[in-house]
């Protein structure tokens, strides 16, 4: 396993699933963005190099869409009593 399939495989579901679960669990939206955003800094600047760091952004930027997107539906179905 090469530091490409850890960048565009491995961690976007990584941070996918942990958005999801974590914004489930916390219920806080903004928790999950900001620990993707230093998980991925921290690995921009351990494993990969600085050209990482716009996906470091993108990366924290679609956790905060999913954690939102979350949060919504976890919200409806607490309305309709699911």
């Amino acid at each position: 396993m090469d530091e490409l399939d850890i960048a565009f495989f491995i961690l976007p579901l990584g941070i996918m699933l942990l958005s999801i679960v974590g914004t489930c669990i916390c219920k806080n939206p903004y928790l999950m963005p900001m620990l993707s955003l230093v998980i991925s800094l921290v690995l921009t600047f351990t494993i990969f190099n600085q050209s990482f760091l716009g996906w470091a952004v993108v990366y924290s930027l679609v956790s905060l869409a999913l954690s939102y997107i979350t949060l919504i539906v976890v919200r409806k179905r607490k309305e309709s009593g699911n």
